[in-house]
């Protein structure tokens, strides 16, 4: 008879206990979850802006090594017609011509920033521990970058006011970066350094 109890004992604790595997949720799931908000936006900027600079830079990179195969005009390839329409047709100088401070400008993003960009976007959807680091150097070194463009385009008494209103146009974006992804990295820590501890 006790031998009876105890196994209908087993029988209604095992029918009674939830299925481990099925209400402990997925992994993916529980990233999702943990992810605020903020991080997602701040993942996806940082995504549009590697596509956004290293491609266009790296054009130019191309257009300073051959500009008969990579052209910059308004009848080129795509590419080349972007960037005769972001130099406002030809008015913004030192783009239609390899100028030395612009070409190392194109290096810098094409193969530094713009490769930092998307490996901070894809390390924050991930939440990756890496990406705390990465992420502030990322924000500092486009933030000295930045200022300088915009300093030195603002400054330069020989700019003109074209020069001037598009060198403030185009530099917004590339400064509300930083001063975004640092304190939001700063405040959010423990998603990050937790992992790196764990």
């Amino acid at each position: 008879m006790e031998a009876s109890d105890a196994s209908s004992a087993q029988t209604t604790s095992a029918t009674s206990r939830p299925n481990a595997a099925a209400t402990a949720p997925a992994a993916g799931d529980a990233t999702k979850s943990s992810r605020p908000l903020v991080i997602t936006i701040l993942a996806v900027y940082s995504i549009v802006l590697a596509i956004i600079t290293g491609i266009p830079q790296l054009y130019y990179v191309l257009f300073a090594i051959n500009p008969h195969v990579f052209p910059i005009g308004p009848n080129a390839n795509p590419l080349g017609a972007v960037w005769y329409n972001y130099i406002l047709g030809g008015q913004q100088g030192g783009y239609l011509t390899v100028d030395p401070g612009t070409l190392a400008g194109g290096i810098e993003d094409a193969f530094m920033m713009g490769p930092l960009y998307l490996i901070t976007g894809i390390g924050l959807l991930r939440l990756s521990k890496w990406v705390y680091a990465v992420g502030i150097i990322t924000g500092a070194m486009i933030f000295y970058a930045d200022l300088y463009f915009l300093l030195s385009g603002t400054l330069a008494a020989h700019h003109t006011t074209t020069d001037l209103i598009t060198t403030i146009i185009s530099g917004i974006p590339y400064l509300v970066y930083p001063l975004w992804l640092v304190p939001t990295l700063l405040t959010h820590k423990s998603l990050f350094v937790g992992r790196m501890r764990s």
